[in-house]
């Protein structure tokens, strides 16, 4: 990590003043100043308006001219995302320096992220350049929900999250692998027993699967009963099994963000250390965010 932050600064040095503020605004708020503070708070308001935007306006009665107004600025955000979009690209080199520019842009281009916020503005502008049809105009409506995705940015939890998930992946898959095997030996064994006796309820494995689904989360709606001795059985054995089986992804989560957290004040002690002159760079450490093969994302890309 001090390597990391060695080249970050060694990059921001060389690079000109005004990249340097464009990348504290986008990147790093709280150590911005003056405009490129008002930019990044003026980003982040317009993220926070356009998410409640998109849950008011479905349920708003509005009158030709505000229907106009909320158009104005559904087109005002997109292109105001569209040049986040391209200043992230422009400081790509900045957030991953241990890349060339070329390949920190494309990094960040196809990461995760990267396509939330091209996605952000392209419907957006694609719409006021293409004529398109009513259910065209919908879908780029629905897809504008990608924009509270960018929220995550700026809450560190969700970082949290993130990191919980690509350290415990190979568990967390392991985990939903034994959660689904149970839900389609369910769902199966549920559609043979009770069809003859259900044919309307149990009509397909698919309605099995949903009511495999509904009884192993405790859900239970009650919609879809088995009558048969074997049928309840099956269901016992379902809520018997999904006890133990929901209780894994639930323990892996558990232990990975106290991991995390521990993780987090080694991190913050370290920075200390080393803000006092105490801390030292072990040899062979490896430097996190470069772009060797087989060393994770940063958590802003996952």
């Amino acid at each position: 990590m001090a390597k990391r932050e060695e080249l970050l600064e060694r990059r921001l040095a060389q690079a000109s003043p005004f990249k340097r503020q464009a990348f504290l605004a986008l990147e790093d708020v709280r150590a911005a100043r003056g405009a490129a503070r008002a930019v990044g708070i003026a980003l982040f308001a317009l993220i926070v308006a356009n998410a409640l935007l998109v849950f008011a306006e479905p349920q708003l009665d509005v009158s030709t001219g505000v229907s106009h107004a909320l158009l104005v600025f559904g087109l005002a955000s997109s292109a105001c995302f569209a040049v986040e979009y391209a200043t992230r690209l422009w400081v790509a080199d900045l957030v991953h320096p241990c890349c060339g520019p070329v390949k920190a842009r494309l990094r960040y281009a196809l990461s995760p992220m990267g396509l939330v916020d091209l996605l952000a503005f392209l419907p957006g502008l694609l719409v006021l350049a293409v004529p398109v049809s009513a259910s065209a105009l919908n879908a780029a409506r629905i897809i504008r929900l990608l924009r509270l995705v960018k929220l995550s940015r700026y809450m560190r939890g969700l970082r949290s999250i993130a990191r919980v998930f690509a350290k415990r992946r190979q568990e967390i898959v392991a985990a939903f692998t034994v959660l689904g095997l149970l839900t389609v030996t369910a769902s199966v064994l549920m559609f043979e027993v009770e069809h003859p006796v259900q044919p309307d309820k149990f009509d397909s494995v698919l309605t099995g699967m949903y009511w495999a689904m509904t009884t192993i989360t405790s859900t239970g709606y009650g919609d879809l009963v088995p009558l048969t001795a074997a049928g309840r059985l099956v269901g016992f054995l379902t809520m018997l099994l999904s006890i133990g089986v929901v209780a894994i992804p639930a323990g892996i989560f558990s232990a990975g963000f106290v991991a995390e957290f521990r993780a987090q004040d080694a991190r913050a002690r370290a920075r200390c250390g080393a803000d006092e002159g105490d801390a030292r760079d072990g040899d062979g450490e490896r430097v996190d965010g470069c772009c060797d093969d087989g060393v994770e994302a940063d958590a802003d890309d996952l």
